[in-house]
């Protein structure tokens, strides 16, 4: 395993975006089992989402800036924990401030793997800044694909609870794995 090969870099950091696609994509498959298991309002449950993109998404200027000076590893191990956290402890969720919390926390943490690999696959493709950035949008975008069959499954025979606990520990130790091999190229590399 050559972690400086770009290749090897551009197949890693779309799985992490692979893992994060879930949080997004697949909240709606939780919502109804959620106000069925609580009788929490479905405005007070949808809040949650709201909060998760406002985190996922004004994280990402100080992270990633952070992240172009110290490199995506401890940002994305640190992703990894947030995720698998955040997502499979809102099984547990007793009040709508503790899911609010848990659902920010997989937001910081989407935030981090989202800028993360990214900018990494951007700096080791400067000639190919499409082809890096569409394979990522890809992962993120496709990934939900490969959970969902689970998800509704794990759902419908076991409850959401069951669903948030093995999806978020899947992903999160998925990611924090991947971050081990991540980094940007050396300093002195030139654009192959």
């Amino acid at each position: 395993m050559n972690v400086h090969n770009r290749w090897f870099q551009l197949v890693a950091s779309p799985v992490a975006m692979i893992m994060i696609a879930n949080l997004q994509y697949a909240w709606t498959l939780f919502v109804q089992p959620l106000q069925a298991g609580t009788g929490w309002k479905l405005s007070d449950i949808q809040t949650a989402f709201t909060l998760f993109i406002l985190c996922q998404t004004w994280v990402q200027p100080l992270d990633g800036w952070l992240i172009d000076r110290l490199g995506p590893r401890w940002f994305i191990t640190a992703a990894g924990l947030l995720c698998g956290l955040g997502w499979a402890g809102m099984a547990y969720a007793t009040s709508l401030p503790m899911l609010y919390t848990l659902y920010c926390l997989a937001g910081v943490g989407a935030a981090f793997v989202y800028s993360g690999s990214i900018g990494s696959a951007l700096k080791w493709f400067k000639d190919r800044r499409g082809l890096a950035s569409g394979i990522m949008a890809a992962g993120f975008g496709g990934g939900t694909a490969l959970f969902i069959p689970f998800i509704s499954a794990t759902i419908a025979s076991q409850g959401y609870q069951a669903a948030f606990l093995a999806t978020g520990l899947a992903q999160g130790l998925v990611i924090a794995l991947v971050a081990q091999v991540l980094r940007h190229p050396p300093a002195d590399r030139a654009a192959p």
